[in-house]
């Protein structure tokens, strides 16, 4: 389909954000997009194992993602099912781009054990049957856009009433500036809808996790950050730069709390801990 270069031009200013060695491809049908996925994939882990064993260039980025430009029609064909369990899928029809995002170890392991630490802090609060989970969930942002999460929860709601993650989780492993525009598109009131994203960035190489919250600020316009952690292992030495890590109970449930034991959810420095050395633990570092 013939584009223009203004378009051209802003499908690139929208993926600048992606590590510059992603590929992008042009959709071709579904037997070509499997084979393109097949060869991400075994790209993608072969040049995992030669950083891992030390001979993969540590200064030139691994890209996690790579984007498909296909137009709307075809991808309401073709992509209305959800595509692999392994894969995240986000998908702009004004600009006729998929970004399929890789699940990799380390997403799924950070997310996990950040769901437990919820958990954990609920379970005194009788709640931990409550809330609802969306990791993986396609939810449409508004003018056909759809995103899926790597986490994310909010209340449950009784049958008929929509339901949307009202705290979202985003790992990244290779671009922190897709993170933040992930956060933005998450918290603002005319898309995501959420009360506050929560970003993961893993690092590959060093035993290090930065962890932010992003609330909207209605007057600018744009999110900003409220909390920012980073949780660093030297030696034996693990340290947490800021802590406890706080969700308001209205940001999740969406309501004030109802009794006493219904209080904030704090995610102390042990918790911090928990996530940071299981993640460290899958990757070997």
């Amino acid at each position: 389909m013939p584009r223009s270069q203004c378009a051209g031009r802003d499908v690139d200013g929208f993926l600048a954000d992606l590590p510059p060695s992603t590929n992008r491809y042009t959709y071709e049908g579904k037997e070509r997009f499997e084979e393109i996925a097949n060869t991400e994939y075994h790209r993608l882990h072969r040049l995992l194992r030669q950083l891992q064993s030390g001979l993969f260039d540590i200064s030139l980025n691994i890209s996690e993602y790579f984007v498909i430009i296909i137009d709307p029609p075809s991808f309401q064909r073709d992509f209305s099912l959800k595509l692999n369990v392994g894969v995240r899928q986000f998908y702009n029809p004004t600009l006729h781009i998929l970004i399929l995002k890789w699940t990799l170890p380390e997403h799924s392991e950070v997310t996990r054990l950040f769901y437990d630490a919820l958990m954990e802090a609920l379970l005194p609060m009788g709640l931990k049957e409550a809330i609802h989970g969306y990791g993986g969930t396609s939810i449409s942002l508004g003018g056909g856009i759809i995103k899926e999460p790597n986490g994310g929860w909010g209340p449950r709601y009784p049958r008929g009433i929509a339901k949307r993650p009202s705290v979202v989780v985003e790992v990244g492993l290779s671009a922190e500036t897709k993170l933040r525009n992930d956060a933005r598109m998450w918290v603002d009131p005319t898309s995501g809808e959420a009360n506050m994203a929560i970003t993961i960035k893993v690092s590959r190489q060093k035993p290090m996790i930065k962890i932010q919250t992003w609330e909207w600020d209605s007057n600018a316009r744009c999110p900003y950050i409220t909390q920012s952690c980073v949780i660093e292992k030297t030696g034996d030495d693990i340290t947490v730069s800021k802590h406890p890590l706080t969700i308001p109970f209205n940001y999740i449930f969406r309501r004030s709390p109802g009794c006493p034991r219904e209080t904030d959810i704090r995610l102390q420095k042990q918790d911090l801990v928990k996530i940071g050395t299981g993640v460290w633990e899958m990757q070997e570092l």
